[in-house]
């Protein structure tokens, strides 16, 4: 009561903590979402500061519980916030692992390489979602990663459709995931609708540094040749 824990409190108010772990899983930070919406709730996640133990770009939350799992479904499950990746796990998916909010780094990447070189993504479906899932897919596309995507109806997150359509659902989902290239097109002809000529350059223009990060010239040409199609 002598008033010490008052900044750290008022920090973390309002809000459900969370330990991070490493991957060893020894605890090194903390985050905190808000049980409040609007405004004054602040930002959606809070995280410890940065010190030499807890660098948010190096940490994968919930590897440490995931790994073995990845290792025998032969797969991760990508999510952005740690409430998604809680809610799937808490629900019997437990391959899942989360960025914590933050967009996908090298030093990531580089950890889960020793699990798996599979990845499902299942970020956001808003534009900020959206953007962290392309640079996602660049940096596991350099990787030489095999990636897959999913997008939930009803642009509803992870931890929102699991609760509200059930596992069951969320598993059919998962299963139903795209290629990188199926649903990096079907963003292409999003973000530049119509079929004039000028729309058709755009769409390819925004397509093109995504097909050369491949490493692999099958999957290259295979992605120009879908993309041709399907763009006319």
């Amino acid at each position: 009561g002598d008033g010490s824990m008052g900044p750290l409190y008022d920090r973390f108010r309002k809000r459900v903590m969370f330990p991070i772990a490493n991957e060893s899983g020894r605890i090194i930070a903390f985050t905190a979402r808000t049980l409040e919406s609007g405004e004054k709730a602040g930002p959606k996640y809070i995280n410890s500061p940065e010190t030499p133990l807890y660098s948010k770009g190096q940490v994968l939350f919930n590897l440490d519980k995931a790994r073995t799992v990845i290792r025998q479904a032969g797969f991760a499950l990508l999510v952005e916030g740690q409430m998604d990746c809680i809610s799937v796990s808490l629900r019997g998916i437990q391959n899942v692992i989360a960025t914590s909010g933050t967009a996908f780094t090298e030093q990531q990447v580089a950890i889960l390489r020793r699990h798996t070189s599979n990845v499902v993504v299942n970020f956001d479906p808003d534009a900020a979602g959206a953007n962290a899932a392309e640079k996602s897919i660049s940096l596991l596309t350099e990787e030489g990663f095999s990636i897959k995507i999913v997008t939930l109806d009803g642009g509803l997150d992870p931890d929102r459709y699991i609760r509200e359509r059930g596992v069951e659902a969320y598993s059919a989902a998962i299963r139903g995931s795209r290629s990188q290239a199926d649903y990096l097109i079907e963003r292409a002809r999003q973000m530049f609708p119509g079929s004039s000529a000028e729309q058709k350059v755009k769409a390819m223009n925004y397509l093109l540094p995504h097909i050369r990060r491949m490493p692999e010239k099958l999957a290259r040409d295979q992605f120009a040749h879908d993309a041709a199609q399907k763009l006319s």
